[in-house]
């Protein structure tokens, strides 16, 4: 019996966005097989490298490797690279050998699980699912549930929060709408309200983590509790730098104004202590100081600027790497 034979009778559906070594330890599950005889059928690893848990590391295949892999399944190359980012062209390891590499460098994406919902659906019992994804923690827009990649257990079902899926699905238009401003915009804009998150208990924030049954300092799951604020601030933030378009080289003293009485009213609502609030706001007005030549001049009247500071960022990346503030709000081990 040839692993061709044998693969192509096991039923391993494929998803979206699933990692290379998550799919490779659910086909070997499949077959009953250690992951590394299946890794030897696909072509040589570099020395010394051995198979890993798909939550730790991920594995890089040529394109030979791949097409093997492919055949494996009984699908199509073109299919298996539409569901598996890293098997596309600009992953493929280079070269014209069937090899794998099991790199220990750190990757441009996380490795987040799947939904509970998406593995009982397309994981056939043979293993959890994770995911390639730029942010450390995904919403599912088919199943409602929330997952990020230190947890524990199963994902945060949003049922319960209605205004947060509310939220998310405002965040996606306004990305869209805006382009790279708004990108950046959103990730200052949760920079802001996880400052905020931990340095107050906010009644409401607590309410939210109450509902969806999870403690209220879970900061795995803090980005739910705040999400519709950090939505209100990026659009703050965005009528700034509209205002500031406007002004062209500055000052901006009315902008700036018309920011900090808008954000007063949202730590207002929040019952967050008096000034405490405005720290945050005060380091991104310092960042936002300096500015690019306006959206307006190439793209019509009305267009946002946005910071030097921003310039060179790439606006694929996560919300912490898009971010304009020196500060980590979801890292436990750094202080804001």
């Amino acid at each position: 019996m040839t692993w061709g034979r044998s693969l192509a009778r096991v039923s391993v559906r494929l998803a979206g966005h699933e990692s290379n070594c998550s799919l490779l330890w659910r086909v070997a599950a499949a077959q009953g097989v250690d992951i590394a005889f299946l890794l030897d059928e696909l072509g040589e690893g570099e020395p010394g490298q051995q198979a890993v848990q798909p939550h730790l590391a991920e594995v890089f295949l040529s394109a030979p490797a791949a097409g093997r892999l492919a055949a494996m399944l009984n699908v199509e190359l073109s299919r298996l690279q539409w569901a598996l980012p890293h098997l596309r062209e600009t992953h493929l390891l280079p070269g014209q050998q069937a090899r794998w590499e099991w790199p220990w460098y750190p990757m441009e994406h996380y490795l987040v699980p799947a939904c509970s919902r998406c593995v009982a659906l397309r994981g056939g019992g043979w293993g959890p699912i994770w995911l390639v994804w730029p942010e450390s923690w995904k919403i599912c827009d088919r199943h409602g549930q929330f997952t990020h990649v230190r947890q524990s257990g199963s994902g945060v079902e949003l049922v319960p929060l209605a205004q947060v899926v509310r939220a998310h699905r405002q965040r996606r238009r306004f990305e869209h709408r805006h382009g790279p401003v708004g990108a950046y915009l959103v990730a200052d804009a949760f920079a802001v309200t996880g400052w905020w998150w931990r340095t107050t208990v906010v009644e409401c924030w607590a309410r939210r983590a109450q509902r969806a049954g999870q403690p209220e300092g879970d900061l795995e799951s803090a980005w739910l509790w705040m999400y519709p604020e950090a939505v209100a601030v990026a659009r703050a933030l965005l009528d700034y730098e509209r205002q500031r378009a406007m002004q062209g080289a500055g000052p901006w003293a009315v902008a700036e104004a018309q920011l900090l009485e808008r954000l007063a009213q949202l730590a207002a609502v929040l019952e967050l202590p008096p000034q405490m609030w405005r720290i945050p706001v005060a380091q991104w007005l310092h960042q936002h100081h300096r500015c690019m030549p306006p959206v307006a001049q190439m793209a019509g009247p009305g267009r946002p600027v946005t910071a030097l500071i921003h310039a060179d960022d790439e606006q694929q990346g996560s919300l912490a790497e898009r971010c304009c503030l020196p500060w980590d709000w979801n890292d436990p081990s750094v202080p804001v």
